[in-house]
């Protein structure tokens, strides 16, 4: 870094003191090496005046760009498949994470950790440098495990999140699971999955959204599946039409009825 540092000092026809440059060496000591590396590199080409410390940092992507959602190097490699049975772990990971687990992942098998590690983290902060010099959006995908339980806690908290979509997350989730996968997950987003849908409950006024509800929800009975605008026959006579429209709402009211006193007990 003093190297660097003596560079960007000529660069910029400034003069650097042994006590400004060890200051400056003892504020960056936590930057990936990669990472400082691109920093300097952008101060010659970006910057008309020498830069500060935060300037560097910023830089460098260890300051702005570190809320990106993208985890640190230890917290990744913690979140990483590992041991005998990583076949089984699920993981949501972004495209650096992943970039770094094929470089380290001959070790895993291996059985070397502590090599594993070394060659994970490396390669994780070359490529966390890179994305945050450029700037780019995290991007993330899933590597579902055979572990089912383990797959769909992951996938609640990468939602929870907002990792992945709900959608995304579904397509994982098998169908004999959706309840279990539903409780982990708040009511609003959870409505849908257990219909085999995922979408939010309409907000309709009156019995059109009565029933839509009821419909996503699977409580809808059959005799009123149908819309009963479209089930009366030609044939059918205005009294007989009649009769059957008022059957229908006296069965509408009743689920109403129904739905609110279940309603009330369980607030």
């Amino acid at each position: 870094m003093s190297d660097e540092l003596t560079v960007l000092a000529v660069a910029f026809g400034e003069r650097l003191t042994e006590e400004r440059q060890e200051l400056y060496c003892r504020s960056l000591a936590d930057v990936a090496q990669e990472q400082l590396r691109v920093a300097f590199r952008r101060a010659r080409c970006e910057l008309k005046w020498f830069p500060k410390i935060a300037e560097l940092r910023e830089l460098a992507g260890a300051l702005a760009s570190v809320e990106d959602g993208r985890p640190g190097p230890e917290e990744a490699w913690a979140r990483m498949p590992k041991g005998e049975h990583m076949e089984d772990d699920s993981v949501v990971w972004c495209e650096e994470e992943q970039a770094a687990y094929n470089a380290c992942r001959s070790l895993l098998v291996a059985g070397d950790l502590i090599g594993a590690r070394m060659a994970f983290k490396e390669r994780y902060e070359k490529e966390l440098a890179q994305a945050r010099a450029q700037r780019k959006a995290a991007r993330w995908t899933i590597s579902a495990g055979y572990d089912i339980s383990h797959r769909l806690t992951t996938l609640a908290a990468a939602v929870l999140e907002k990792r992945i979509t709900l959608e995304g997350a579904a397509e994982f989730v098998p169908v004999d699971r959706r309840a279990d996968f539903a409780q982990m997950l708040p009511p609003a987003q959870a409505q849908g999955l257990l219909t085999g849908r995922v979408e939010k409950l309409p907000d309709l006024p009156g019995l059109a959204g009565v029933l839509a509800k009821m419909r996503m929800e699977g409580t809808l009975p059959e005799e009123l599946k149908a819309d009963p605008r479209s089930s009366t026959p030609v044939d059918r006579s205005p009294e007989e039409a009649h009769q059957l429209r008022e059957k229908v709402n006296a069965q509408i009211e009743f689920l109403k009825r129904s739905r609110n006193g279940h309603r009330r007990r369980t607030t």
